[in-house]
């Protein structure tokens, strides 16, 4: 049976990701760009494959701060045979996307994809590359930083790793909706009570370093060395709470072994080093000190028992407003068992509404 602070991290995550409406006309603008690029003369004869990356494919999408967006990630793949380079690719798909009639005044070129802005919550980053390896699905892609253009990566791979870590089924099958193009089908929508702590944790995380980062203005660790390192300490079954604990543990040892210098998290799955920014001013000692205040929140927030202590430390951590929402929700779920009849207290003294233990009565409000 879920605490009361499972329960109200489990409903802010909720309210973190895309809404139903958000996430099937994120879906549907995926897929509309995907179809007007493969349609372009330049891909008559090449198999481009199309498929999301990042949290929308992890199913870790975090609701941004007020002044950002949602930021969704998706790949155009080059066959390995192909004779058209990532950086061709690159200039291709701005190209098409900065002429089409529909995107002209979206578009923008960032160093390793090029951005759709659109006029809601949410912008797409299209990052080109070329298949290497078919059989780990590594990929090469344009980044204008390198002095090659070039760098590794394995978005596929990578997925898939987090998934075994998560223990559960999120890629599916390629869907070939032409002769010489794939899309691949976006996942159906996350929905936090399905799934596993692991996911939510990793949402939370991301939760609070953008709420973090935001207050101390401070450089934020990337999403992707938060799921490597998370992913790396859960071998065991455990709610979000204490997935996040053992997360600040593990990371806190390797802070501590590193003696003060950058310690490496490199990409599970291709020879990718993924903190290369930690060597840059401050970026390494930003996301020590963000360690350091959420062990202290975590400790703090497993040591509470009386809920208004706990909602204290959870506004602190994950914001008010969200949590406030929360709370409301969980307070109507209660009251709404309490006047069915359906809430009872268990023998550790926890509400619940599974109707074990002894029923709790329905409150008249008349005194009896």
């Amino acid at each position: 049976m879920r605490t009361y602070t499972e329960e109200l991290l489990l409903r802010i995550c909720q309210k973190l990701q895309l809404t139903p409406s958000l996430y099937e006309q994120a879906t549907d603008r995926y897929e509309t760009i995907a179809k007007i690029i493969t349609k372009d003369d330049a891909f008559q004869k090449i198999d481009l494959n199309v498929y999301p990356q990042g949290s929308f494919r992890l199913k870790t999408t975090v609701k941004p701060l007020s002044s950002e967006e949602y930021d969704l990630d998706f790949v155009a793949e080059l066959p390995a045979d192909s004779a058209m380079t990532p950086h061709q690719l690159y200039d291709h798909v701005f190209r098409i996307l900065s002429s089409d009639g529909i995107h002209d005044k979206m578009v923008e070129k960032k160093k390793r994809c090029i951005r759709v802005n659109y006029a809601n919550d949410f912008h797409m980053d299209i990052m080109p590359g070329k298949l290497v390896n078919p059989e780990t699905h590594e990929i090469v892609v344009p980044d204008k930083e390198l002095k090659n253009w070039y760098h590794h990566s394995n978005p596929i791979g990578f997925a898939e790793w987090f998934e075994k870590q998560a223990r559960t089924q999120i890629l599916h099958e390629m869907s070939e909706q032409r002769a010489q193009f794939q899309v691949e089908k976006v996942s159906e929508q996350e929905v936090a009570k399905r799934l596993e702590p692991l996911r939510r944790a990793v949402q939370l995380v991301k939760r609070y370093r953008d709420i973090y980062c935001d207050k101390t203005h401070s450089e934020p660790v990337r999403s992707i060395v938060i799921c490597t390192l998370m992913g790396r300490i859960t071998s065991f079954t455990g709610d979000t709470l204490q997935i996040i604990a053992s997360f600040c543990t593990y990371v806190n040892k390797l802070i501590a072994a590193s003696h003060g210098k950058p310690f490496p998290v490199r990409n599970p799955v291709v020879d990718e080093l993924l903190t290369e920014k930690w060597e840059e001013g401050s970026n390494y000692q930003d996301f020590v000190d963000m360690m350091k205040a959420l062990t202290k929140d975590v400790d703090e927030l497993t040591q509470y028992g009386i809920n208004k202590d706990i909602n204290q430390v959870v506004k602190r951590m994950f914001g008010e407003t969200i949590t406030d929402s929360a709370i409301k929700e969980y307070a109507a779920v209660l009251n709404e068992s309490r006047n069915a009849g359906s809430l009872s207290v268990s023998s550790a003294g926890t509400l619940n509404t599974k109707n074990s233990g002894v029923s709790v009565k329905k409150n008249t409000f008349f005194g009896g």
